[in-house]
């Protein structure tokens, strides 16, 4: 019989020990009405972007303007303080250390054109240079003058003795290496739809 109440009385014991769970009832000010804003992000298409006539662009710290589309094609383009074109698709040109090519112009007489442009940053490896024609470079202890970029893919080069009108002037072809009074000058890519002007290494 004591066992009996011993445990009855353990049992009391226990159930006055449980935690107490308390229910709270749902009220309106309980209940989330709006839901948090989901903030969309623009998809990135880079390198490629579209332009339509007038639309101006930040891209790689350069404003880019889309001034006119021809459908020759070609198009008129500001990039940074830089008025110039570009001529033909899938032809590269280089202004302001900028990469811009015309990848693909859209003209549904429905619709108003536009132009798809592949834009890269212009990346020069070592010893590389962009020199421009009648532009005089000085690289170390020679004065580097392109006088020509040709569409045959050939550049025409004068090094001159720095600060002196010695020099010598060769053709380099495109991809090949000459030596050029005591210079190597390699023709990487040339460029004269534009302008004329020049991707080089000098060593």
């Amino acid at each position: 019989m004591k066992k009996v109440i011993a445990i009855l009385l353990l049992l009391f014991l226990v159930g006055c020990s449980a935690p107490k769970v308390e229910l709270e009832a749902v009220t309106n000010d309980s209940i989330i009405e709006e839901l948090p804003e989901v903030i969309e992000t623009e998809e990135i298409s880079a390198p490629y972007y579209d332009f339509y006539e007038g639309d101006t662009k930040e891209i790689l710290g350069k404003s880019i303007t889309l001034e006119k589309i021809y459908l020759n094609p070609q198009i008129d383009i500001t990039v940074g303080d830089t008025e110039t074109g570009i001529k033909e698709t899938k032809t590269e040109e280089i202004i302001e250390d900028v990469k811009i090519m015309i990848w693909e112009i859209q003209d549904n007489y429905q619709e108003e054109k536009y132009v798809t442009l592949k834009i890269e940053k212009l990346e020069l490896g070592e010893n590389e240079y962009i020199i421009q024609k009648n532009e005089k470079r000085t690289i170390g202890t020679k004065d580097i003058l392109l006088e020509e970029s040709r569409t045959n893919g050939y550049i025409q080069v004068t090094v001159f003795n720095k600060g002196t009108s010695i020099g010598d002037t060769e053709s380099v072809k495109h991809g090949e290496s000459v030596e050029i009074n005591g210079v190597t000058v390699t023709n990487l890519k040339n460029y004269y739809k534009i302008e004329q002007y020049a991707w080089v290494t000098i060593e």
